[in-house]
Formats: C-alpha cells, structure tokens, sequence
C-alpha cells in the first residue's frame, strides 16, 4: 500500500531495458520532432545516433547498470553499442511504416487508455513500446527485447502470450486495425525482428518467411493467447498454482534451482 522503495538497485537486466527503452522512445520523438517523422532511415541516421546518445545521458542516472560502479562504464558502452547498431540495421530496411505510438499505456489511470477487457472478469494493462502505422491505418505492434526473441509459431506452446494480447489491446482501444506483431531483439547476432504478418495485407516488411500468416491465423492467434490469460488469471484466482521447474523462468528452466524441492 505504501510502495516504498526498493533497498537494492533493480536487478541489471531490468534496468538495461529500463534505459534502452527510455533512450529509444526519446530518440525516435526527437526524430519526429526534428524531421516531422519518427521514421529511421539512412538520411536520418547521423542525427538518430546524436539524439541516443543524448537520450542515454539523460537517463542514465534513473537505470543504474549495476550496483557495482565499477561496471557501470563497461555495461554502459555495450548498451550503447547494441544501440547504434540496431539504429543502423532499421535504418537499413527503411520501412514503409512510420512510428505513431512510444510507450503506449493503458489501464493504469482513468485519463489514459482503458484496461482491456479480456472477457470474465478479466481486465488487462500494459505498456506498449511501439506501434507503427501505414498510410492506410494499419499497425504492427513492436515488443523490445534483449538478445532472444520468440518466434509466432511458438507463442503459445512457449506461454509467450504478451505480444499477442498488446496487438488486441491495440485493435480494440485505438481502434486500428493491427496486421502484425513483433519481437525486436536490441542485441545478439540476429537483429531480425521475430513474430507474425498478415501476408494478405498490403504492407510489405522484411520478415522471416514462416512468421507470415494469413489474416484468419492472426486473429485464432490472438484469441488463443486471450483464452490462456483468462485460465491463467482463473488458476490464480483459485489458488490453482504449480511448481513447474522446467519452465517457470521466463527464459525456460528453473528460476531458484538451488532452492526448489520441486521433483523433476
């Protein structure tokens, strides 16, 4: 009730995503600012990287890398260059979409956006890093993450269920119609963005051949990843909760091996 704060700094992993997050979200609105458009292209880079690094300064005593200072500069220059480099690589594919919403939130006051009503009782909030719209009004909805993303045709098998329910919670709250959602990687070797397309709408995006899926297969998709929130958010509810060490970390495996008396 009273939220107080945390003793120890947020844990390394939470506060890079933390500044990424806050870094490109300023980046991108100081694009449009400056240009009229939040798009990233090659014209555009040389500014994109002066406003990153703009953006880190101004951030970065609100996400501290680590609790040790001493790795602070290291952990620093790395986000950087993640940074930088998907710059580059979005820059590269030039897209035919213009970035319309950053850090897009609903349900977390009555002047903002609504909660998503997902059915029996079950309200969701959230907080989209970025959706990105067509001349026509279509979205993709993008999801930032580190170095591993989840590709569609493993969503539900992988309980990976967020992007999914953002991509409805963008149809039904701004009232577009959503043909995509993707998993952005920020670092690692493979920068391609990983998730689903409509392969019947007319945007055109440089995706992995298998994450294309009709319009029909979007909208299952989207409905079985709200029907296994609506029976997560039930089993919570009643108490229904079991150990699963093979899949309680949000990476897979177990969170607390050392701890856990969970038979495997």
């Amino acid at each position: 009730m009273l939220r107080p704060q945390s003793p120890e700094p947020d844990p390394e992993p939470l506060a890079r995503g933390g500044l990424a997050h806050a870094a490109l979200r300023d980046t991108l609105e100081g694009l449009r600012e400056q240009t009229g458009s939040a798009r990233l292209t090659p014209a555009r880079l040389g500014l994109a990287r002066e406003l990153l690094d703009q953006a880190l300064a101004r951030h970065e005593h609100d996400y501290p890398l680590s609790g040790r200072p001493e790795r602070v500069p290291s952990a620093r220059r790395r986000l950087e260059a993640d940074l930088e480099r998907y710059l580059v690589h979005a820059a590269g594919q030039d897209g035919p979409l213009e970035p319309a919403h950053l850090e897009l939130e609903f349900g977390f006051d009555d002047e903002g956006l609504p909660a998503l009503d997902l059915g029996g009782g079950v309200l969701l909030r959230g907080r989209i890093d970025r959706i990105d719209l067509s001349t026509a009004g279509e979205a993709v909805v993008y999801d930032y993450k580190g170095a591993r993303v989840t590709p569609g045709a493993r969503w539900i098998a992988d309980g990976k269920i967020q992007l999914a329910l953002y991509m409805r919670a963008a149809e039904q709250l701004l009232g577009v119609r959503v043909i995509g959602g993707m998993y952005q990687p920020l670092g690692g070797a493979d920068l391609r963005a990983r998730g689903v397309l409509d392969a019947t709408a007319g945007v055109q995006l440089q995706c992995v051949r298998t994450d294309l899926l009709d319009s029909s297969e979007l909208d299952a998709l989207m409905q079985e990843a709200i029907e296994l929130a609506r029976a997560a958010a039930a089993e919570a509810v009643a108490g229904v909760i079991q150990a699963r060490p093979q899949t309680c970390g949000y990476t897979g495996g177990c969170d607390y091996p050392a701890i856990c008396r969970r038979g495997r």
